[in-house]
């Protein structure tokens, strides 16, 4: 096909030159500068399109399919360079020198034949070019189409100048310039973009939604996506479970190269997956296993996990030797802080409160008629919660006019953790509030034998 569209400009270009000669008219002579345009790009096209054929090498990986861009940009130019000579010819006729032209029938005869042959090819090419992906026959397609359009203004400008109004070629020639710069941009945007590696509008979209659609893959962290010719190329990282099995992962990557190359047909797709550490409860006990070799922390609690659309956030208190300075502190945060970060690629950011790690002591006192009191609290509160099954060895002591509960509950065996923590709760909320001089309430949780 692209061999036809070289014969068939050298045929048009041969013949708008000879009657544009022939009569001086602009019209046409830039018609045929722009036929002669159209017969350098379809010679580039021929030999882009075959240099884009050839197989990747050691020094070109991703093949020559670029070629063809760079093709288009270089016609680009060209078209630039014949609207400037055109625009320049026109306004010198126009204002300057002006010119005497001799049209008749057979200049709207050689235009009615050019509009032919332009219809003709630019629809084989367009046709070519959606099949085979080709950005070369695609320029051309676009380049013979926006022919029409010229050659309908010079066919307009020929029958305005036989009726007398001369100025019309000149401007017949002007809307020609106005389309080829139309052209030369819409080229040089398409060729540009695609030369710098931009992404395709719609396929980043595209491949995130088809890929978070298979099962095993816990998010899409990274997608890049660029064009080379007919071929997309497609970069992808997904998390999955750190705890499966390679075999498994590797079986998740397929089904994602799948599902993108149906929804992105032509693609060469690339799935790199990334371990993830999706249980909690084995990253809490991976958290804790963390501070092991780090001297200056004694301890981590209150392990907390929020899940939003940021990513994974721990939050976690760190308990440290509270003489050390806060420099020193802080840097053992740090260390601990990017420990757990490597743990999961899906965390995007770790909190962690610094508290000193001490028991204090206290000089307190045996308060009786406080316990007293606190024991006939438990036996009007233990009606409340079923699940308490027994309580006992209450102690209350005074410390600085404040008192200190302690006591001990038994609950049934197979009684969640969680569950007897909650009870916990509400019963030390309600010996405070019943008890306003009481400052700490410690309850013991045991499984009844």
């Amino acid at each position: 096909m692209a061999l036809g569209s070289v014969i068939a400009a050298i045929l048009l270009t041969v013949t708008k030159l000879s009657v544009g000669y022939a009569t001086n008219s602009l019209g046409i002579l830039s018609e045929a500068l722009h036929s002669s345009i159209d017969l350098i790009a379809a010679g580039m096209t021929l030999y882009a399109v075959r240099a884009a054929a050839v197989p990747p090498d050691k020094e070109h990986m991703y093949g020559h399919e670029k070629i063809e861009s760079l093709s288009a940009l270089i016609e680009t130019l060209l078209l630039v360079i014949t609207c400037a000579w055109i625009v320049y010819e026109a306004i010198n006729r126009l204002f300057f020198h002006p010119a005497e032209v001799e049209l008749g029938i057979i200049a709207i005869l050689v235009m009615a034949f050019s509009i032919v042959i332009d219809l003709t090819r630019s629809r084989a090419l367009h046709r070519i070019a959606i099949e085979y992906k080709s950005q070369a026959l695609e320029a051309d397609a676009i380049h013979f189409s926006t022919d029409l359009l010229s050659s309908t203004a010079v066919i307009v400008g020929i029958l305005f100048t036989m009726a007398g109004f001369g100025a019309f070629d000149s401007i017949a020639a002007l809307c020609v310039a106005a389309i080829t710069a139309v052209v030369a941009y819409r080229l040089w945007r398409r060729s540009a973009h695609t030369l710098i590696d931009g992404a395709p509008a719609g396929i980043t979209e595209r491949v995130i939604s088809e890929a978070a659609k298979v099962e095993g893959i816990h998010s899409v962290e990274r997608v890049r996506v660029r064009e080379s010719g007919a071929v997309t190329f497609i970069d992808v990282t997904v998390l999955i479970d750190k705890t499966i099995p390679l075999e498994q992962g590797h079986r998740l990557t397929e089904l994602v190269e799948a599902r993108v190359r149906e929804a992105v047909p032509g693609s060469d797709i690339v799935v790199h997956a990334e371990p993830s550490c999706l249980d909690y409860t084995s990253l809490e006990g991976r958290i804790r296993e963390a501070v092991a070799d780090l001297p200056d922390i004694l301890s981590v609690h209150s392990i907390a996990s929020i899940e939003s659309a940021a990513g994974r956030q721990i939050g976690l208190h760190m308990e440290t030797n509270g003489d050390i300075s806060l420099e020193r502190a802080h840097a053992a945060a740090s260390a601990l802080e990017k420990r757990v970060m490597d743990m999961d690629k899906n965390i995007s950011a770790v909190i962690i409160h610094i508290e000193p790690a001490c028991c204090h002591a206290f000089q307190g006192e045996e308060a009786e008629l406080a316990e007293r009191q606190i024991c006939d609290t438990m036996g009007q509160l233990i009606g409340l919660f079923p699940e308490v099954l027994s309580y006992g060895e209450i102690r209350v002591h005074r410390v600085n006019g404040r008192l200190r509960v302690s006591m001990c509950c038994l609950f049934e065996p197979h009684l969640s953790v969680i569950r007897a923590h909650e009870i916990v709760d509400q019963i030390e909320k309600h010996i405070h509030a019943r008890h306003s001089d009481v400052d700490a309430v410690i309850i013991h949780i045991e499984p009844e034998d």
